[in-house]
């Protein structure tokens, strides 16, 4: 008889990784245009419907609230200069890992409070600056010491808030 492989269990954490590896290939491809073309299946893999909207509805995004901020190229610069350290989240709303990150971010924002700013930048909204910085793949973490706009480090992907918080805590705090 032919043995049955469980595939079910398995399924989930396939997706996921095919959607951070198809986030990661759209914001390659973001800059020579070829993106557009890839943006159903992204929000496919990434559990959203790429069906027509509904008119006069919203999309869904992953807009910060609370203790992470969304920022402009303008309140980037003003972030930087702030005298604090600075953890920049790049993402897009299409991208299902981003959307992940968000509450993983707000809770170590929380965490940090007063000792780190923590910041979200739209790369499509502001791609002169995910150019600056070469962001490839989505999430990106670029983390700054106060008053500098030259990363410390950079980190591509998504993580547990632990996690998350030991990463920050040893690019902007080093020992």
């Amino acid at each position: 008889a032919a043995r049955r492989i469980a595939v079910r269990p398995v399924l989930p954490a396939l997706l996921a990784v095919l959607a951070t590896l198809l986030c990661a290939a759209v914001g390659t491809l973001r800059a020579s245009g070829s993106a557009a073309a890839l943006a159903p299946l992204a929000l496919a893999f990434a559990g959203a419907s790429p069906v027509r909207p509904v008119r006069g509805a919203q999309p869904p995004t992953v807009r910060p609230a609370g203790n992470v901020q969304q920022a402009s190229a303008t309140e980037f610069s003003l972030a930087l200069e702030s005298g604090m350290p600075v953890v920049v989240d790049f993402y897009a709303d299409w991208c299902g890992p981003c959307k992940m990150l968000v509450p993983e971010l707000e809770e170590v924002a929380r965490r940090l409070q007063g000792k780190v700013k923590i910041i979200k930048i739209d790369s499509d909204a502001e791609p002169e600056l995910a150019s600056k910085y070469r962001i490839e793949a989505l999430p990106t973490l670029l983390f700054f010491s106060a008053n500098s706009d030259k990363p410390l480090g950079k980190f591509e992907g998504a993580l547990m808030r632990d996690d998350l918080q030991k990463l920050v805590e040893k690019n902007v705090f080093p020992a």
